[in-house]
């Protein structure tokens, strides 16, 4: 089966927003990344179509709606990038909330338009033994489906070798590109706020970019932002409440 031409854009930064958020365009262009997606089909009103646009199949919704079925086999929409990211934390149960067979009986619509396709991104370790990606993996290598690229999800402290270890291994087990299709720094133990400081954040930052850029196997990555009163990431939030650059947004827009 054909794998459909990998677009590479201006640069391996990314952004991840909502679609329902009016402020998205001026965001996405204040962090001057190189594409953007919002776990959609369809890309965000007045979004500049010069940006490329990564759609996504966020779950069970996505393969049952007869408009994105259409729009996933149109690979010459303009603005839209001929690649197709997988479910969105099928072992979430928040999420798309999908079980391995589930998920298998509905690639075959991926692939079949002919995009690049993303794994779908777990919420749990990717590199785990017998977890929801290496069980996925296994059923669609046996099945003859195709997955052209790893899309991993991290949050956790801010520990720059583990995490750049964690994307090692991962290359290591699949030998496939991979796509940060989110990622922070979080306290998930946090009651009141995080432990993890701006400054500490800034730092993790300043030190990973460089490696994903440096490491050919790594295509993109995008940043996850939330509020600033966000217990467990308000620390790692790239904007403000009134839409400017938080510190570690204009850190995040000059790399």
């Amino acid at each position: 089966m054909t794998t459909a031409k990998q677009i590479v854009p201006v640069s391996k930064k990314g952004f991840v927003y909502g679609s329902s958020d009016p402020t998205t365009p001026a965001k996405v262009n204040a962090l001057n990344v190189g594409w953007f997606y919002n776990w959609n089909f369809v890309r965000n009103p007045g979004m500049d179509t010069s940006l490329p646009y990564t759609p996504m199949s966020w779950g069970m919704t996505s393969v049952n709606n007869p408009m994105a079925i259409k729009l996933i086999n149109q690979l010459d929409n303009p603005g839209y990038e001929n690649v197709v990211l997988g479910f969105n934390e099928p072992d979430g149960a928040k999420q798309a909330n999908m079980t391995v067979d589930m998920a298998i009986q509905h690639w075959p619509l991926l692939i079949g338009s002919g995009r690049r396709v993303g794994s779908p991104a777990t919420a749990s370790n990717p590199t785990t033994a017998g977890g929801w990606l290496a069980n996925f993996m296994t059923a669609a290598k046996g099945a003859n489906l195709r997955v052209d690229f790893i899309a991993v999800h991290w949050y956790a402290p801010p520990n720059v070798t583990s995490f750049l270890k964690e994307l090692d291994t991962l290359y290591q087990q699949y030998g496939l590109p991979i796509w940060i299709t989110e990622f922070a720094v979080a306290d998930w133990t946090a009651t009141t706020e995080s432990k993890f400081t701006v400054e500490q954040i800034t730092a993790f930052m300043e030190a990973v970019v460089p490696e994903l850029n440096k490491r050919s196997y790594i295509e993109r990555f995008a940043w996850k932002t939330r509020a600033t009163s966000d217990i467990n990431m308000g620390t790692s939030a790239l904007f403000n409440d009134d839409g400017s650059l938080t510190t570690l947004g204009a850190v995040y827009a000059s790399l």
